[in-house]
Order: C-alpha cells, then structure tokens, then sequence
C-alpha cells in the first residue's frame, strides 16, 4: 500500500470514529428530543408500510362500541341508567365470555345510590369485570396535591403486583389516583389504568406496562386483562436485557421488552376496525346470539370523539383508545413484540457504520462519492424496512443517516481543502476582478465569457453616503481611506450574506444585485433584508467611528425591482457582468429621491407589492422621476414585521398615514392634524414634516382641480 493510500485510509478512519461519536453525543445528549422527533417519523413511515391489516376483523377479542346507533337508540350516554350496563353485563355472563373490560371511569350517582349498589352486585356476580381508573397529575393551583395514600377503602392489593426493587425505581411514578369511590374497583375482579402516554410528538408508541403509586405497582388496563387470561402470578424484571418476565402459575414465563422506563413497544395489528366492533345497542337488546361471544375477551368502550378518546397512533391520526387496548392484549397474548436496541448496541452501530461509512467515501472522486452516498442510503431505508416487516425490528434508520450525512460533507471538505488546489487556485485568480459568485456560473457555462446578456427578473439596491463630498473635503486623505475602507467592507459583507451580487463601487456609492447570475425567487425580499441590516452595521460603525473623533455619516438606499438586462457588458477584451434597464435606473433615482422625505430607504411600487406581507413600511409618495413620464408609487421600508417596534413609531406610522389618506383626499386641514400630531411622537419625522407643510401651502393655494397627487423630481 503506497503512502497516499494509507494517509487517505487514516484519515477514513478518523472521520468515521469523530463522526460516530459526535453523532451519539447529539442524538442522544444535547438534541435527543429533536433527533427522536426525526427518527419517530421514519419508523411510523416504515410501520405503514411493515403493518397487513387482517383480511377479517380480529374475533378473539370483541369490542363492543358505544357508538352513534347506540346514542340515538337510547340517549345521551350521561342519561343511561345504571341498568343498561347490569343488563350487558349479565348478558355477557351468560354468554361464558372470558372476561369483561370496561374501558370507562365510573362516578357515583348520588341520586340513585340504589342503582349503584346493583350495578356493584352484578360485577361481583359475575367475577368477570376488568374495571378502568387512571392517574392524574397534581395541581396545586386547583387544590390538588399528590396524594400519599390510596383512596380510603380500595381494596388495592387485588390488583397490585410485586416486583424487585431495581425494576420499581425504574417505573414511572403517579401523584393522583382517580376516580377517589372504591366501590366500582372492589367490586371487579380486577382493575388496570387506563391513562396513555404518547412520545414528545404525540404519537402514541409505547405503553408503559407497569406504573408506580405510593410505591405500589398498578398494571395497563389491558395488561391487566392479558396477564389475568395467562395465568399470571408474579413478576420478575431482567435489568441486563430490559425484559419484564411475567410467570404463571407453572413458572412458565412470557418476555415483554422494555425500554428502561419499562415502557412497551405497541404492535398494532392494522387500522382502524381490525378487531371486531359491536354496537352497544344491538347486544344490549340481544340481537347477537351468545354463542357467539364464548371464550372471548369483551371491551366495552366507544370510538366517539366527544368521549376525548381519540388517540394519535403510527397508523392513524384518530384511533379509538379502546381499540388500542385491544391491540395490547392482542400482541401480549401471542407475544407479537417490537424490538429495540439496547444504548450500547446503538452506540456501537454507530460507531461501526460511520467508521466503514468514512473508509468508502475517502477514496472516490466526488461524483462517485455522491453515488455511494445515495447507494448507502438506499440500503440504510431498505435495512430498516425488512428488519421492521420480516423480524419485528426498529432499526435507528435517522442517526445512520446523519452520520452518513455528515461523513460525506466532511470527506468532501478534505478533497476539497486537500486535493482540489488546481481549481481552487483558478477560483482565486478570478475572484480578483469577478464576485465568486459569477466564477461558479463560468465554472459552469464558459460561453458565458462573451458580449450579450439576457432578461431576468432581479432586485437591485443603491447606495450612497448623504454629503460625502463635504466631508471628504474636511478630512485628512488616510482617514477618510480608513473610514470608507471600513464602511465598503461592513456593507458588502451584508450584500453577500444576503445571497446578493455586489456589481460595482462608485466611490461610496454601492451598486448591488439580488437575483443574478443565480435567479432567487425572494430578491426582492433579500434585498429589504440587506438594506435593513445595512443601516443596523452602519449604527454600530458610527458609535465606534464618535469613539475616535470621526464624523457621524447617514446612507441613503435606493431598491427596485423589476424586468432588466443582465450579462457581461463592455468590449471584447475588458467587461462587467452588470444590469441594466429603466428598473434599475428608478432605484437609482429611489436612492437620491430619500433627500426630499429624509429618509433612508425608499423602495419602488414593484418591490412592495412582493414584500407588503414581510416588512413594516409606508407610503412615500406618487413621484414622478426625471427621465420617466408615468409616475410611480414609492414606499419607506421601516423594519421587519416580526421585529418589536416601539408604540411611540407604531403610532408615528398610523397618524402618518391617517394624515396621508387626507392629503390625497385633498383634506388639508384634517390632513395637517394627523402630521402634527404624529411628529409629537418624532419631531424629526421627515415625510411627516414634508407632508405638514404641502398642507399649508396647499391649503392657502390648493392645487388645480386636475391634481393627481404627484410629486416632480426635478433632479437625478
């Protein structure tokens, strides 16, 4: 192996292990809930397509739904008395279903206490009810503290569990056990929590299987009910693989896999409708043989939105919570689990990917690396595809693809640093008379190099410093170099961040192009952009230039947009790639025009009609420029919308054009109310000055009646 060969292979190797860890650091660490979000979205992706609904709905278990038919049949459902449900579930008794889940919280009835007691009688009866309660959150502005024991009288422990003391920590903790009536509870054979928890993006993935209360542990509703039809008699915890071990009566044991937090993975057996639903109504009435419910698990629940039981699962925005028990105790019951990897096996996944990720990528030329890259990609999204569908795995698809992301860039930057010096070279030479920008369009397109332009929709931005010619007359020669030195470098660099050309320098004067050689949709938007910013460098500049005793400068911008001619312009063996057009000449006139409103940034009609919506402006006037015969409305561009203004300019700018309004209405007087008052707000409004006093000449000699509201420019 030459030399060349193995620095290239070391530095391979390098990239693959910085890029692996520092891909874990923020995956897991500084950005975890940004990068799970991203992840989360891939493997929902990947879940619709890995998921076959059953050709049939799912007859095990039977949902029985408090649906639309059983509202209209029977009422409102807080109207039903506590007889529908002792009929149902006597029907259900006799019917010898497995068992009874009622996936609803009930509250005592303290007008009819009897009914209660019957409704009490008849779980007790039957020996079958699995009833729901849930866990709130404490809220002290309500009164509402957590509570340190259960409530008084629930007969907990026949439906708590033991579990080691290294699991128990592990287990989410409750502060409020609701409803606070025990009757309902103790009279079931069991109860589970009802309560889901979605991720971060309200997703609903995982289930925590066990929950922790006053050191207590309660189990998932539906967990409950697939543990009671297993035979379940213990719980034990394997902290080494995060399994939970749930042990029958034999000692034969069930793995569940857990995430540290002892939260499973739901693995929903299709959409909406896989398990077979039955109206509230119809059983209730007995129009369902009840051979047909024996040895069935039976949910009673509902798949109405005002019962706010809607959840946001991978496969459905909308998803009845029932049926996401369903599909619980489904999976529990026949051990249909997805997996995840462990922290250290994802670490080392890592680890090892970026590590072959950057020996592969160091060697090609670039195009051969962006073909490997997108190969790797490839693989990576169909990786995660099989093992999801075939093996019931979640692959971490998204950390795989930003290390692949971020070795690509970082092998690109070292060709490019590196091995690239020919080009970079001929880059420099070039940028010495052209923007960098129009090097990469000759790199490009080298017919380019000749006379002629095109037409293009562009932006463009004067500007000029007011009274540089006096100033420059009172200032010795190597400060007044310094000082524009420092004020051209400040304004190109914010021309340039803001994707602008920077076309020409005209002693202060600064001419600049949003939109060529590389066409931008928003340049007109960009360019109000680097005009706003362009005055924020120049009031940092002009504290620093008071500092060391220089004089205090103001810069008029100018900004059209418009229809013009770009290309390279000039003889055949010396030439500017430049605009021009009558467009670019208005921005000109735009610029010097601030002198009249003395103001700082004037845009033409064509400019606000694309950026109205994004900055705070207001109207100048309908000016009539030298050189052009139609007029053309013109517009102050003050701030971004987003950005805080202070009330005091706020109401500056409402009176202004309040004022403004009555001016072209010919109200001069009403007109002049408005100006005087917006100018208590800002004595040195210039429009509002300007405008005050077109009032009171107009209102001692108004115009003639033909008067359209234009203002003659006189002077360039």
């Amino acid at each position: 192996m030459t030399h060349p060969w193995r620095k290239k292979l070391l530095t391979g190797i390098l990239v693959g292990l910085f890029t692996g860890l520092f891909v874990w650091l923020l995956t897991q660490y500084f950005f975890a809930q940004f990068f799970f979000r991203l992840e989360s979205q891939t493997y929902d992706w990947r879940l619709r397509r890995a998921v076959e609904p059953p050709p049939n709905p799912i007859e095990e278990i039977v949902i029985i739904d408090v649906d639309e038919r059983s509202i209209q049949k029977l009422g409102s459902y807080y109207t039903w008395p506590r007889d529908y449900w002792i009929r149902l579930i006597r029907y259900l008794d006799e019917a010898e279903v497995s068992l009874i889940g009622l996936d609803f919280i009930f509250d005592p009835n303290p007008r009819h206490p009897e009914e209660d007691r019957e409704f009490q009688q008849a779980m007790e009866e039957t020996g079958k009810v699995c009833n729901a309660f849930y866990f709130s959150t404490a809220d002290m502005e309500h009164y509402r503290p957590a509570m340190v024991n259960e409530p008084p009288d629930l007969n907990y422990r026949k439906f708590t569990y033991q579990v080691p003391d290294e699991f128990l920590i592990r287990l989410m903790s409750q502060d409020r056990f609701e409803p606070t009536y025990p009757g309902f509870l103790n009279a079931g054979m069991t109860a589970g929590y009802v309560g889901m928890f979605p991720d971060p993006d309200g997703v609903l993935r995982r289930l925590p299987v066990l929950s922790r209360f006053n050191q207590h542990v309660y189990p998932a509703f539906s967990v409950e009910i697939a543990m009671r039809m297993k035979g379940i008699q213990s719980i034990e915890f394997d902290e080494k693989n995060l399994d939970i071990i749930l042990l029958d009566s034999t000692g034969t044991e069930s793995r569940v896999p857990v995430d540290s937090y002892g939260q499973m993975l739901i693995h929903y057996a299709g959409g909406f409708k896989s398990f077979r639903y039955l109206s509230f109504y119809d059983v209730l009435m007995g129009f369902m043989q009840k051979n047909y419910f024996r040895d069935k698990i039976v949910l009673v629940g509902t798949s109405l939105p005002g019962f706010y039981d809607l959840r946001t699962t991978p496969l459905q925005p909308a998803f009845p919570g029932v049926e996401v028990n369903a599909n619980v105790i489904y999976q529990l019951l026949n051990g249909l689990y997805i997996y995840q990897m462990k922290n250290l096996s994802q670490f080392i996944l890592i680890l090892m990917f970026s590590l072959v990720a950057g020996i592969i990528l160091i060697f090609p030329r670039p195009l051969g690396s962006i073909l490997l890259t997108a190969l790797i990609l490839f693989l990576v999204l169909l990786a995660g595809i099989i093992l999801l569908e075939q093996y019931s795995f979640w692959l971490p698809v998204f950390p795989l693809i930003f290390a692949l992301i971020i070795v690509f860039i970082v092998t690109y930057i070292y060709r490019y640093l590196f091995e690239e010096k020919d080009k970079r070279q001929i880059r420099k030479v070039f940028s010495h008379y052209v923007s960098p920008a129009v090097v990469d369009v000759l790199l490009k397109n080298p017919e380019m190099v000749k006379l002629g332009g095109e037409k293009k929709f562009c932006t463009v931005l004067f500007s000029d410093i007011e009274g540089f010619t006096s100033m420059s007359e009172k200032m010795e020669p190597t400060k007044l170099v310094h000082l524009l030195n420092n004020y051209l470098t400040s304004m190109t660099n914010v021309v340039l961040e803001n994707r602008g050309m920077l076309d020409k320098y005209e002693g202060d004067a600064i001419m600049a192009i949003f939109g060529a050689p590389v066409e931008l949709p928003n340049s007109a938007e960009l360019a109000c952009l680097a005009a706003l910013e362009m005055q924020k460098q120049l009031g940092i500049l002009n504290e620093y230039w008071q500092k060391i005793d220089r004089p205090y400068i103001r810069v008029r911008i100018g900004i059209n947009s418009g229809e013009m001619i770009v290309g390279n312009m000039g003889s055949e063996n010396r030439f500017d790639y430049t605009v021009v057009g009558d467009s670019v000449n208005l921005a000109s006139r735009l610029e010097s025009a601030n002198r009249i409103y003395r103001t700082n940034i004037m845009m033409g009609e064509a400019t606000f009609d694309l950026v109205q919506e994004k900055f705070v402006t207001r109207p100048l006037d309908l000016l009539r420029v030298t050189g052009k015969k139609n007029p053309v409305r013109t517009y102050e561009l003050i701030a971004r919308r987003e950005e805080s203004i202070p009330e005091s300019r706020k109401n500056l700018i409402l009176d202004y054009k309040r004022g403004f309004k009555e001016y072209l209405l010919r109200n001069w007087q009403q007109g002049m109310i408005h100006f005087e008052k917006a100018l208590t707000y800002d004595p040195d409004d210039g429009p509002s000055r300007v405008y005050l006093d077109r009032c009171r000449e107009f209102s001692k000699q108004p115009p003639p009646p033909d008067w359209d509201g234009v203002c003659e420019m006189k002077s360039k």
